[in-house]
């Protein structure tokens, strides 16, 4: 084999890796679980204070957005004997959260357009399927937060924990 051809077959190959890397992120694209974590980086709680860490959470075989007692009981909340399950409508929270103040900084600014931009990605994965639920827990000021949607795979969305003393 000459230096032509082994050249040849060499950039064939880097060509193909790069596709095949390339058709992973794709794949990477799609799953959910990236894209709301993804969506979600660098977003601060208004109220919280501790920094906001957000976890991907998913409830298979849940067929149906739950009740705050249900959700109280998939949660752990009901474990916890102060423990407070609240369900809140999903929009209304993102209005809430999406909403720019006068009074804002920069940061705060810029977590609310995200938070908009992370509303409008929950509505193209899950619909109107949509709610938020709240888990008070009355120990060290911890809120468990979970922003859930449904689809054909069950519960899922996202977790933060608000540290509200």
């Amino acid at each position: 084999m000459g230096p032509r051809v082994k050249s040849f077959i060499m950039v064939l190959v880097a060509l193909l890796a790069a596709q095949l890397t390339a058709g992973e992120g794709t794949a990477k694209e799609k799953d959910p679980s990236s894209r709301l974590l993804r969506a979600a980086e660098g977003l601060q709680m208004p109220g919280s204070e501790a920094d906001s860490s957000w976890w991907f959470v998913s409830y298979t075989g849940e067929d149906e957005l739950p009740t705050a007692e249900r959700m109280a009981s998939l949660d752990g909340c009901a474990d916890s004997p102060e423990g407070v399950m609240r369900r809140l409508d999903f929009d209304a929270t993102f209005d809430s959260l999406s909403s720019v103040q006068p009074w804002m900084d920069g940061g705060q600014k810029k977590s609310a357009h995200g938070f908009a931009r992370l509303r409008n990605l929950f509505h193209r994965l899950y619909g109107d399927d949509l709610a938020v639920y709240r888990c008070d827990t009355n120990q060290y000021g911890e809120v468990r937060i979970y922003f859930l949607g449904l689809d054909d795979q069950g519960l899922a969305g996202l977790k933060t924990i608000n540290i509200e003393t």
